[in-house]
């Protein structure tokens, strides 16, 4: 088990996620206006995250060494 210094995003992952997705949204702001349904905006901006950002994120931050 790992603990993280206090505010440390840069050595946490998951805020490398919440980035891109909120860059996504930012550039598609006029689709979050006019859809009757955010939900498939929002869908479609977390199709970004894939599993190898993750393992890139992750070693990014000195998690594991492969």
């Amino acid at each position: 088990l790992m603990f993280l210094p206090p505010y440390s995003p840069d050595l946490n992952p998951i805020e490398e996620s919440f980035s891109t997705l909120k860059a996504h949204l930012r550039r598609h702001t006029h689709h979050l206006r006019r859809e009757e349904d955010p939900i498939n905006t929002l869908l479609e901006a977390t199709s970004y995250i894939t599993a190898g950002k993750c393992q890139e994120w992750i070693r990014h931050a000195d998690y594991i060494t492969m």
